[in-house]
């Protein structure tokens, strides 16, 4: 099936709009002139419609709203929302960032939205008879995992790779030393669901002539929108920046992608000519300079922050490990301009300050 020509092919629908990617996937598209169905689970909501209004305010494109449940997309719930439209950018998933609200998913019902919601929302695109593409918001953990003893040390990440190394299975590549399988909806319903939702959608593209891209985000920064998007990524940025340590698990080898070139590699798959069913584009950094120790990235907010003292000063021991991918194939296949890892974690570090999560000053 072709690629979507553009804004003038009718509009499209973006799942999960009003979160931190969805909202720049919408804003995005607004900015190229798409008129976009916005769906979210609560409408009423001005924590998480106010900078989506705005949006549609700036136009030229504009945005409206719909109520759309992902749990309820089995029944429909989206049916009214994908009407006419030329493409859909499936972007919603529960992790339970919204937990105050809406609860803490259970691993179950966490793959669950993942994959079962997925196959409903495609079936909700047939039904609909004018979606040509569908862009779905995978992630690098799809793509990276457990790789060694068969893979050298900083192992450097492609669109091939599934969750790790050249085992045989994803259940072989996932056995711990004590002989028994991580690769389970109890142990890993987030790596798993995706993966496992990226395989059925490309099935089901195949057998319904609508194409499936998918997009694999790693460590995603970039201005927030809102309060709302003060999560993840973004909320362990502003800790740091507050003077909380990054120790244990938070003191990982970080791979920076931003939150503006993910939607815009969304767009542009679209309207590509080069894409098809089951391509996928890996979200990660465009060079080493967003492979970035814990340490190194201390000390990146340090110099971008020099008003805060990251971390109370606190450093992780150095270490030569990264955690390697490169966007390459975006930048090569869609012509992707990308932003600096300095420039994104600036614009995040900025935009925290500017909502008042983050103090100007931390000394």
């Amino acid at each position: 099936m072709p690629a979507i020509s553009g804004p003038s092919d009718g509009p499209v629908a973006v799942t999960g709009a009003s979160g931190f990617i969805g909202s720049h996937v919408v804003k995005n598209l607004v900015e190229h002139g798409y008129d976009v169905h916005a769906c979210l689970r609560d409408t009423t909501r001005e924590d998480k419609t106010n900078h989506l209004l705005y949006i549609d305010e700036k136009g030229p494109g504009s945005v409206k709203l719909f109520s759309c449940d992902l749990f309820k997309a089995a029944g429909g719930d989206y049916d009214e929302a994908f009407a006419g439209c030329s493409a859909v950018f499936h972007v919603a998933a529960d992790i339970g960032t919204d937990a105050v609200n809406y609860g803490r998913p259970s691993p179950e019902k966490q793959y669950a939205g993942l994959v079962d919601s997925t196959l409903a929302i495609l079936e909700s695109c047939k039904k609909a008879g004018s979606v040509k593409r569908v862009i779905y918001t995978s992630s690098a953990a799809a793509v990276m995992g457990p790789g060694q003893p068969d893979r050298e040390f900083n192992y450097m990440h492609t669109e091939d790779d599934w969750v790790g190394g050249s085992y045989e299975t994803l259940e072989e590549r996932h056995k711990g030393r004590d002989g028994i399988t991580r690769w389970t909806v109890e142990k890993a319903a987030y790596a798993k669901g995706k993966v496992d939702a990226e395989k059925a959608g490309y099935a089901f593209g195949e057998e319904n002539g609508i194409e499936v891209i998918s997009v694999c985000p790693c460590h995603v920064f970039g201005p927030l929108l809102g309060l709302p998007h003060n999560s993840v990524w973004q909320h362990q940025l502003g800790m740091a920046m507050k003077g909380e340590k990054m120790e244990g698990e938070k003191a990982r080898e970080w791979n920076i992608i931003d939150v503006r070139d993910i939607a815009e590699t969304q767009r542009l798959a679209a309207e590509s000519d080069a894409v098809a069913n089951g391509t996928r584009y890996n979200m990660v950094a465009n060079d080493e300079e967003g492979e970035l120790p814990a340490n190194q990235f201390l000390d990146t907010l340090q110099e971008l922050f020099p008003n805060h003292n990251i971390c109370g000063g606190y450093r992780p021991a150095p270490t030569d490990a990264r955690l390697r991918g490169r966007c390459t194939k975006a930048i090569e296949e869609l012509g992707l301009k990308t932003h600096s890892a300095r420039d994104t974690l600036r614009d995040t570090g900025n935009s925290l300050i500017e909502l008042g999560i983050v103090p100007e000053e931390v000394k």
